[in-house]
């Protein structure tokens, strides 16, 4: 296989966009633009031209009164996306390796993106089925239990927004294709505390999914399991999903949520305190 020439996707603007924001550090968190140029030898007005876009951008910040610039608060934000993700992963991979020893199917997590869910994390069933599902892969929103699970708890009109978005591909006969319905359908996920995918996007696939919030109850991710068979009683997926939701709530918790009026660890409730 011949070796990828990377020379050729290469983007120097980029490159030199990245540069820049390299050059600050703790010793030095505030430069001028002729102090970078010089650092990087470029033409001064082409460095001017590429901060002056990076602050409109939100990835530096200029100080007006020594005409400095630092880096700036979107650098902050992605920087607690990545390392809220890393600490996602951390804080549920115990519990859906133990989801996975229960119940003995795959076992997925995924995150909200657009119209889709994208698999962040997969445990392969202990037996002989192999599903399609890849970490990095994608799946439609509105006939997976991952994408119920997650939409369920976006404010109604992102939710109604995501659904205009592109047409409601129907996969299987069991797929709703009505917004007006799946909006009602999401209000009995809401309620119910799960989610189900009874065959919607693939045939002979059943899964449960619920969220899983962090620190600000905020909803960043779904779990779910998925089962292989032409049929489910009621009371099998509801046993099932006792399962699945004690691993969402596990996994929230680890993430620093809390129902409101538990205790924080560590504390006592006033009911339980000793005069």
């Amino acid at each position: 296989m011949a070796k990828l020439d990377y020379s050729y996707y290469r983007i120097r603007a980029v490159e030199k966009a990245l540069s820049i924001l390299e050059l600050f550090s703790v010793e030095e968190p505030e430069l001028r633009i002729v102090d970078m140029a010089a650092k990087l030898d470029p033409h001064k007005s082409t460095i001017h031209r590429m901060v002056l876009t990076l602050e409109r951008a939100g990835y530096l910040r200029r100080n007006p009164r020594h005409g400095t610039y630092s880096l700036g608060l979107r650098l902050v934000e992605l920087g607690a996306l990545a390392l809220s993700s890393l600490e996602l992963g951390y804080q549920a991979r115990p519990h859906l390796e133990r989801l996975q020893q229960d119940v003995g199917h795959t076992v997925h997590m995924a995150v909200l993106d657009g119209a889709d869910v994208i698999y962040i994390e997969k445990l392969e069933s202990k037996g002989g089925v192999r599903l399609y599902s890849a970490v990095g892969r994608r799946a439609p929103v509105h006939c997976t239990a991952l994408g119920k699970a997650l939409l369920a708890h976006q404010p109604r009109d992102v939710a109604r927004s995501l659904l205009a978005s592109r047409p409601l591909r129907r996969y299987t006969s069991s797929t709703i294709v009505d917004a007006a319905e799946y909006l009602q359908h999401l209000d009995a996920v809401k309620e119910r505390g799960y989610a189900l995918d009874l065959q919607e996007h693939e045939l002979l696939v059943h899964c449960i999914a619920v969220p899983i919030r962090d620190h600000t109850g905020s909803v960043i991710a779904a779990v779910s399991i998925t089962l292989i068979g032409p049929a489910f009683r009621g009371d099998e997926l509801e046993a099932y999903a006792q399962h699945v939701v004690a691993a969402g709530d596990g996994i929230s918790r680890d993430m620093g949520f809390r129902p409101r009026g538990e205790p924080l660890p560590g504390r006592r409730s006033e009911r339980t305190e000793k005069p």
